[in-house]
């Protein structure tokens, strides 16, 4: 297996929520073993390690390869400045622009060869939205901003891998936003990344039904026998996916066991079985980017930052996802 010639480039987040504590923790968490930089001030990350009564030194960087060497001694620091009045707990919209920011640099390092790969800090839609109107989220800007046309949000953890095919939209557009097009292309996706970014040859993927009993043959609804089920027929030939099958039997033991992923038709249909299975450490990727991003599967935790009791797990487990998807990458050229 090769080995990361270049660190993971860790963004900002919102600078008043968790995200510089779980980053201070994950510095010291054994289990990572790839080199990592943080994007933030310097001054900042110091006064609240000091408030956390943590230890774990700092050090500036100037450029990203300086982190190679760094990161096993230090907590390697590219400098950005955030609010003077910038508060944990007391998110202000003084920092979207610096947000923002921090996501297009860390951007522009991987598409400089500077940086291997992104992990992304939880930020609020609403305050960013102050910097780049009608802002939806990372999966979305990333997307735009690196020319990555086909794209899909995929959870990760030890069990299973999951994929709304809507991601941010009420509960009522959800039926009128679901169509062959979108399915066969999500799976295409699905299919490749998998086959890319986790080394598996012939992945094969299990896609959930829209309606309760996946319709229960028309009675219950009628997007699984004119949408779903021949969407998955025409990829029959190139791709295994199954289905559509009733959501509430998609993550059977059974089926984790068989299953590489699972195809959900809305946001909660797949975001909460992941979750219930292991809150802690499941992953946000976004497949089929020309950059691998990898992020925390929590938010930014405005009611908890000044308690110093958030769980570093995801960001840990984001940082150890994205160098292995970096690997298999590589190994896979």
């Amino acid at each position: 297996m090769k080995k990361i010639t270049q660190p993971i480039v860790i963004t900002m987040g919102d600078p008043s929520g968790v995200g510089v504590e779980i980053t201070l923790k994950a510095w010291k968490n054994s289990k990572i073993k790839k080199p990592f930089f943080l994007i933030h001030d310097y001054a900042y990350v110091q006064a609240v390690a000091k408030k956390m009564k943590i230890n774990v030194p700092l050090k500036i960087i100037y450029e990203p390869k300086e982190a190679l060497k760094q990161c096993k001694k230090f907590l390697p620091i590219y400098q950005m400045d955030v609010g003077n009045k910038t508060k944990l707990g007391k998110p202000s919209k003084q920092n979207a622009n610096v947000i923002l920011k921090s996501i297009d640099l860390a951007l522009k390092f991987i598409q400089d060869g500077k940086a291997s790969a992104m992990v992304t800090n939880p930020i609020a839609k609403d305050i960013v939205n102050h910097a780049s109107k009608n802002f939806s989220g990372h999966t979305e800007y990333l997307a735009k901003k690196s020319k990555s046309k086909n794209f899909c949000m995929m959870l990760i953890n030890a069990s299973i891998r999951v994929i709304p095919l809507t991601i941010h939209m009420p509960l009522k557009k959800v039926s009128q936003s679901i169509n062959k097009d979108l399915i066969r292309d999500t799976l295409k996706i699905i299919n490749q990344s998998i086959i890319n970014d986790f080394g598996i040859k012939k992945p094969k993927i299990l896609v959930t039904g829209l309606n309760p009993h996946a319709g229960e043959n028309g009675l219950l609804g009628d997007e699984e026998i004119n949408i779903i089920a021949p969407a998955i027929k025409t990829l029959k030939k190139t791709i295994k996916a199954y289905g559509p099958i009733s959501a509430d039997s998609a993550f059977t033991p059974d089926n984790l066991k068989k299953y590489d992923a699972v195809l959900c038709m809305y946001h909660d249909q797949a975001l909460i079985p992941i979750k219930t299975i292991d809150f802690y450490n499941t992953v946000n990727y976004t497949a089929g980017l020309n950059v691998i991003r990898t992020s925390p599967d929590h938010g930014t935790g405005f009611d908890i930052a000044k308690k110093f009791i958030a769980n570093e797990s995801s960001l840990v487990a984001a940082i150890k996802s994205a160098a292995e998807i970096v690997n298999s990458r590589q190994n896979n050229t």
